[in-house]
């Protein structure tokens, strides 16, 4: 019988094998998928009391409905009060925790190999955790859609066809170039840094997202703390998603084009021609112009005169909140809601920069995915 501590020992020594199977690999990514199922579900049970009806959440939640939420299911189709949408949200604040936790967890897995630092080997090793954490993680998410169009009695609501097969789309593209890298490509600097790139900056809008919704910005300092944020975000998506991105990309091509690794070379020029326009197009070139619109708004309300009057404040004031509601509401909205209108289908974005809270487009996906594992969005009486 095998024990325990047999599994363990088989799976370390995956890890630190310089020639793994594409069996031992898929073993690892199984692995992570449960520890990261474990993690969450623990995360869930332990945080969601402790957070229970806290002020400083349901005042965040409160003014994100009022700012751009209400808006945006409406838009979705969907029929939420504000007490529902807050009971929901907090139910869901954990979950989110735990996703940004995993981006990061998976980028640390990365910094003894693009610092240099130990044995190369096990460096390399390392790394390939980060990227088979990655695709665990994408695995235990593909499962639960799956398990819930299979059982669910509006599995196929909850997850239409088309949704289905964007994100089934995504997290197998994931997968499939994650595991032949790390089979002919293990010991490559330049795929530890993509890996590195793509989870820290997914990991840090996250997190900067979670703080930035609870600051109240007509308080200088709160005010000061979301711009800085908000530009660390922008300059931290620049050049993990546009000019680092590029370099390395770049190299990876030069090196299959010297290793005559066509397959390689082919797939990998079109997923970052894709990746690269989608990046800039969708992401930082909107989020730029909101995030200096914004400074402008905010450097006139921090102009305003000592004998400015109460009606000129009060204005001013809710400029201040519009350009920052516009800031944190996700572009991809609309775009999504115009590619599925017809099918009315709510989408969620996988590659989220700063927003507020993390919902916009993924939110009605989130909120049925929620309602689909036991947590019905109802009123709180707490409220």
């Amino acid at each position: 019988m095998i024990s325990p501590q047999d599994i363990k020992q088989h799976l370390i020594t995956i890890i630190f094998s310089d020639e793994p199977t594409v069996r031992d690999l898929f073993s690892l990514v199984v692995a992570f998928a449960i520890i990261w199922f474990i993690v969450f579900s623990a995360v869930k049970t332990i945080v969601r009391p402790l957070i229970h009806n806290k002020k400083w959440l349901l005042d965040a939640m409160s003014k994100e409905y009022e700012r751009h939420a209400k808006k945006q299911l409406e838009e979705l189709n969907m029929d939420m009060t504000k007490d529902e949408y807050i009971t929901f949200s907090m139910r869901d604040w954990p979950r989110l925790q735990s996703i940004s936790s995993q981006h990061l967890i998976g980028s640390l897995f990365c910094i003894p190999s693009i610092l240099g630092i130990g044995d190369p080997s096990l460096a390399s090793s390392l790394s390939a955790c980060g990227i088979l954490s990655e695709i665990g993680w994408e695995l235990q998410d593909v499962i639960e859609m799956i398990l819930v169009r299979m059982f669910h009695k509006e599995g196929k609501k909850i997850f239409p066809d088309a949704v289905f097969i964007i994100f089934l789309v995504h997290h197998t593209l994931a997968s499939c170039l994650g595991i032949p890298v790390i089979l002919y490509y293990r010991h490559n600097k330049t795929i530890h840094w993509l890996c590195f790139d793509l989870q820290f900056a997914a990991g840090l809008a996250l997190s900067f997202g979670e703080i930035t919704k609870v600051l109240d910005i007509t308080n200088p300092r709160h005010l000061r703390l979301f711009k800085a944020l908000n530009f660390i975000a922008l300059v931290t998506m620049v050049w993990t998603r546009i000019i680092h991105w590029t370099y390395l990309t770049t190299t990876l091509f030069i090196t299959w084009y010297n290793d005559k690794a066509w397959a390689f070379l082919f797939f990998g020029i079109l997923i970052s021609i894709l990746f690269t326009g989608f990046s800039y197009v969708v992401c930082v070139k909107p989020f730029y112009k909101k995030f200096v619109k914004f400074l402008h708004v905010s450097a006139e309300y921090e102009a305003l005169p000592p004998d400015a009057s109460a009606d000129r404040r009060r204005s001013s004031a809710i400029q201040l909140d519009l350009a920052r509601s516009e800031l944190l509401q996700a572009e991809l909205l609309a775009d999504f809601q115009s590619l599925f209108q017809k099918r009315k289908v709510a989408r969620r974005q996988s590659v989220p920069i700063l927003r507020g809270g993390r919902r916009g487009s993924l939110f009605a996906l989130q909120l049925q995915q929620s309602k689909s594992f036991g947590y019905e969005v109802t009123k709180s009486k707490d409220l």
